[in-house]
């Protein structure tokens, strides 16, 4: 009797262990793991999304979990939507991750006091600046006048900056002790989409670039809208990341960057007196964080490197603010060099001024385009800024950005004598036999010879007459060249147009907005369309590479041009073939050609 009431009573626990013995093969690690650490399944799916590359994906679920989740979840998915952005923008993996383990939970605590930094990279901000002409000076009273004038210019960029802010709707600023404390944005000013920024908005968007340059290491705070009432949707998430990568990618150090996507432990300066739109808050006090958490297995030391504005006029005593971070990565300290190079007509580099060190840095310095801050000026042209890193296993990250320098008055009437000269020198020209012929003066030339009659009964052969060119209309703001497109129509050349029909499109520097006359231009083009129905065009956006975000900006350009065209002329996009290029000379425009046949 035991031994059968032994096997009733093991039967149920043997069915059960088989059970488990059969469904354990299917359960993913991944959720033992979770449930551990009493993970709910939404995460432990965006967890595993995460694992497995589908970034878009577990983004829309962390981002849901932002707006659904407990404390603790919002936490571990503001750290994963973090992660994702990285892999976004880096296109490497974050392999050191700490899954769904409960310690992900923790902060960070800040390490800054443990690092030590090399006497080389302990640099007042105006060091390398000094006058050596005069030698009454003491080399101490040097550097305090150009650090008095460098603090002076970044004011009155400052000031400027927050003038031009101040005067439209879109950015609103709240000031405290002569410093800006806060600013709330409309997003609906900044954005078209959901992350796409409205044409136009870029020049808002480059002051509020510039207004952070100009703020030193003040750390940036920014928070979705909704964040002070409680009320985050995921569209305020996404565009509080998109400024916050925008800012990045103009070279603000992301060591004072920072997105608070939860709106917990934010404290709200009291001169913040609206909480709608998104909100930025500055925190002058709040230490850099200089320690990357991330192990980017085939990158180098993380590193950044901003210059604001990217084109100065030394005539106008201009000058550019260059900041410049070196992270600590997880295997070491890095040892850095800072590079200043003038570019050559020919494309070499001249290297003007190199600074050395190890550890992490955080840098911002002022450039006048002046030897030693007092001394003579450099000449007009291209300048480039270069941050090199080298972690302790030799892998290697650097970054670059151009600076230009604007030729003076003297320099800009000298160029334009030049092509001046070269018109006016004489031209050799060939004749139809192939023999060069220089054009002879009046006074210099000949005495004309006696004039023969013709003989009696002969008529004197006449010479085809030639028609004379007609002249083209004068171009309108000297703003390139449109092709005669109604001339060819009309006279029925039949075959390939690819080459013979072109428009240049004008756009305002640094934006992506139209000039006066390129609105006219664009009718223009829908005209000449009408005239070759069979044809399509080919659209090629320019921009300068000393422009912020040069590739984004072409591309821009061109799509903005072909929705002009598609939108208001009701030209089939199908008809056209979008392009853009970053050019090495100042170039703003997008180029219209035809192709294919007429």
């Amino acid at each position: 009797m035991k031994n059968i009431n032994a096997v009733k009573l093991t039967l149920p626990g043997l069915l059960l262990a088989l059970a488990f013995a059969f469904a354990g093969p299917f359960t993913p690690a991944l959720s033992a793991q979770a449930s551990k650490s009493g993970v709910s399944r939404p995460m432990e799916q965006a967890i595993r999304l995460y694992h497995e590359g589908e970034d878009t994906e577990a983004m829309d679920r962390f981002m849901d979990i932002l707006v659904k989740g407990t404390p603790s979840e919002k936490a571990l998915a503001n750290e994963y939507i973090t992660k994702i952005t990285l892999r976004m923008n880096t296109g490497v993996n974050t392999m050191k991750d700490r899954g769904s383990d409960s310690s992900g939970l923790s902060e960070v605590s800040d390490s800054r006091e443990k690092q030590t930094v090399k006497p080389a990279a302990q640099r007042d901000f105006a060091a390398d600046y000094y006058e050596e002409t005069d030698s009454r000076d003491s080399e101490q009273a040097q550097k305090a006048r150009a650090a008095e004038k460098i603090t002076s210019r970044i004011a009155q960029m400052r000031r400027d900056l927050l003038l031009e802010l101040g005067r439209g709707d879109a950015v609103k600023i709240y000031m405290g002790d002569s410093m800006p404390k806060a600013v709330t944005l409309d997003a609906n000013f900044f954005f078209a989409g959901d992350t796409s920024f409205r044409p136009g908005a870029d020049k808002t968007l480059n002051a509020l670039a510039g207004l952070l340059f100009t703020l030193g290491k003040a750390n940036c705070l920014i928070l979705p809208e909704g964040t002070a009432e409680g009320d985050v949707k995921i569209k305020g998430i996404r565009r509080a990341i998109a400024i916050n990568s925008y800012f990045e990618s103009r070279g603000v150090s992301k060591s004072r960057l920072d997105v608070n996507l939860t709106g917990t432990d934010v404290k709200f300066p009291r001169e913040l007196t609206n909480i709608s739109g998104m909100i930025i808050i500055f925190d002058y006090d709040k230490a850099q964080r200089l320690k990357d958490m991330e192990d980017l297995q085939t990158k180098g030391p993380r590193v950044s490197l901003g210059v604001y504005p990217t084109a100065i006029s030394l005539q106008n005593n201009e000058g550019a603010i260059v900041e410049f971070s070196v992270f600590e990565s997880p295997i070491g300290q890095p040892s850095w060099k800072f590079q200043v190079f003038q570019v050559q007509k020919d494309g070499t580099r001249l290297q003007l001024q190199e600074i050395t060190g190890s550890g992490p840095q955080y840098n911002q310095s002022f450039w006048n385009g002046r030897r030693k801050f007092f001394g003579a000026p450099y000449p007009s042209g291209k300048y480039m800024f270069t941050v090199t890193a080298t972690d302790v296993e030799g892998r290697e990250t650097s970054l670059s950005r151009l600076l230009i320098v604007r030729p003076s008055a003297e320099e800009e009437r000298a160029a334009l004598a030049k092509p001046a000269a070269q018109k006016a020198a004489p031209k050799d020209t060939i004749t139809p036999s192939g023999i060069k012929a220089r054009a002879v003066s009046k006074k210099s030339g000949l005495k004309a010879g006696k004039t023969l009659k013709p003989k009696k009964g002969r008529t004197p052969l006449k010479k085809p007459a030639r028609k004379k060119a007609q002249a083209s209309p004068p171009l309108e703001d000297g703003e390139g060249e449109a092709a005669p497109a109604k001339a060819a129509a009309e006279s029925g050349a039949p075959g390939e147009v690819s080459g013979q029909v072109s428009y240049k499109i004008y756009f305002k520097e640094n934006t992506s907005s139209l000039t006066a006359n390129s609105e006219k231009r664009l009718a223009q083009v829908a005209e000449t369309l009408g005239y070759y129905p069979m044809a399509n065009i080919a659209l090629t956006g320019y921009a300068y590479s000393g422009e912020a975000n040069a590739e984004t900006m072409a591309e821009s350009r061109a799509n903005y041009v072909a929705t002009r065209l598609s939108e208001k002329y009701k030209i089939d996009r199908a008809r056209m073939e979008v392009d853009s290029l970053v050019s090495e000379t100042p170039k703003s425009i997008v180029e219209i050609k035809l192709t294919g046949k007429e």
